[in-house]
């Protein structure tokens, strides 16, 4: 938008109109009495239009949105503009977002209330990590059935960060707070077995183990009911992400790595949410970062803005130097968490070697994405030749990162291979499996 006044289409026709009266002078000169008469009125008329309209001062804008922003969310930013003095009158709203929030409308219209209060919203997304700057709002106001707009610059800078996916660790925590299932395929908040640590009573649903039943409990209220047991607390999860070439490839509306940084927090907090001790470490041709595993609210805030400030390098990942580094600096058992990228069997040799002398003592777990780009082209129907190509390389690669898993698996490194986009309810679920079958 540009500052200062528009004219409305109406008065482009009278002024148009007016040019046609004043041409028409030259066939009768009786015209030339109209046209002043004509013009005088125009002029009193758009005058007094654009006094109805208010001033440049005057109007404050609010500015309401997620502190902070979250990583691969779609999220809603609110704008409030008032002006007592604009009662009434209709408007479009256009703020300066980050392009790289992609916010959607860019031009928002809607109508001052007779408070003169004016609230629009738009979407947003982020794609990537990081610091934005939102610039100023432009308005543009007129009236029903008017002459002119008028268009204001509102200055009102604003910097937001974009985190690691808070939101869904809140979904998380009010789900299971209700003790309901957090996401698709997630446990219940208190998963059964490990240890023999007491929990509670509850009353008996058909799958329960016969054994739990409390026989004491049960004639005293009628009832079956059985003991609830919670899994063993106080273990240790080491967090360990690649941050080297291969994980700055698409897969879905975000990078593996972002795919791999919502995943590690969304486990860090289940985690924290169980009593063990969740630590971080990331790596690319070094080790970048490295947080010891620590339980509370001050480790679950480290471990954020660690998150927050991963970047990724064009170069290949040391699996050497990183899992010896784990291995010196780990001095208990711990579950260790590697999100990386796994490609055919020789490009993953070195991957499967340093995990499976790591899983000697740690229970190793190996996360890798599959793009769903690559599925789809397995899995479409084959109506042509290029489409028997296309079909036969992914079909090809999807076999190798198949393989390379084998290997972990028969030397005891576990894996997950997850599309991208399902990466942390997956990651969730096998956190929760294992504590359930007490492999932790």
């Amino acid at each position: 938008m540009i500052r200062g006044l528009a004219p409305q289409p109406r008065l482009l026709w009278a002024v148009a109109i007016g040019a046609v009266v004043i041409a028409l002078v030259v066939v009768s000169p009786v015209l030339g009495v109209i046209a002043v008469i004509y013009h005088a009125g125009l002029v009193i008329i758009a005058t007094r239009d654009l006094a109805l309209l208010p001033g440049r001062s005057g109007y404050r804008v609010r500015r309401a949105m997620p502190q902070p922003f979250s990583l691969g969310e779609h999220e809603e930013v609110a704008l409030a503009v008032e002006n007592p003095a604009a009662a009434g009158l209709r408007a479009v709203v256009a703020d300066h977002a980050p392009d790289d929030l992609k916010p959607q409308p860019r031009e928002l219209e809607g109508r001052f209330n007779a408070a003169g209060l004016l609230t629009v919203t738009y979407r947003t997304s982020s794609p990537k990590r990081g610091a934005y700057k939102f610039g100023p709002v432009d308005l543009q106001v007129w009236r029903d059935g008017g002459w002119w707009r008028r268009q204001v610059r509102l200055l009102h800078p604003d910097e937001v960060a974009v985190f690691p996916n808070v939101v869904a660790i809140k979904r998380v925590q009010l789900t299971l707070r209700r003790g309901l299932r957090a996401m698709a395929g997630l446990r219940r908040a208190r998963p059964p077995g490990a240890s023999t640590a007491f929990a509670g009573l509850r009353d008996y649903v058909r799958g329960d183990d016969a054994r739990r039943v409390n026989w004491t409990a049960t004639a005293r209220r009628d009832r079956p009911v059985v003991v609830e047991v919670e899994a063993e607390r106080g273990q240790q999860v080491m967090i360990a992400i690649d941050c080297g070439r291969l994980m700055t490839a698409p897969a879905g509306e975000l990078d593996k790595l972002d795919h791999a940084v919502n995943a590690a927090l969304m486990l860090a907090w289940v985690a924290q949410a169980y009593g063990d001790r969740v630590g971080l470490m990331t790596f690319d041709d070094h080790v970048t970062t490295f947080i010891r595993p620590e339980r509370g609210s001050t480790q679950l805030r480290r471990l954020t803005e660690a998150l927050y400030a991963i970047k990724p390098q064009h170069v290949e990942p040391d699996f050497g130097h990183a899992m010896t580094h784990l291995a010196l600096r780990l001095g208990r058992r711990s579950m260790v968490v590697v999100l990386t990228d796994v490609q055919d069997r020789e490009a993953s040799k070195e991957l499967v070697a340093h995990c499976l002398r790591l899983s000697a003592k740690h229970l190793v777990l190996v996360v890798a994405m599959s793009d769903p780009a690559v599925l789809v082209a397995r899995d479409a129907p084959i109506a042509t030749g290029a489409r028997a190509y296309q079909w036969a390389a992914a079909e090809e690669f999807v076999a190798s990162r198949r393989e390379s898993f084998e290997l972990l698996r028969r030397g005891g490194v576990l894996g997950l291979d997850v599309v991208a986009g399902s990466l942390s309810p997956a990651l969730v679920e096998r956190y929760l499996e294992l504590k359930e079958r007490a492999l932790l």
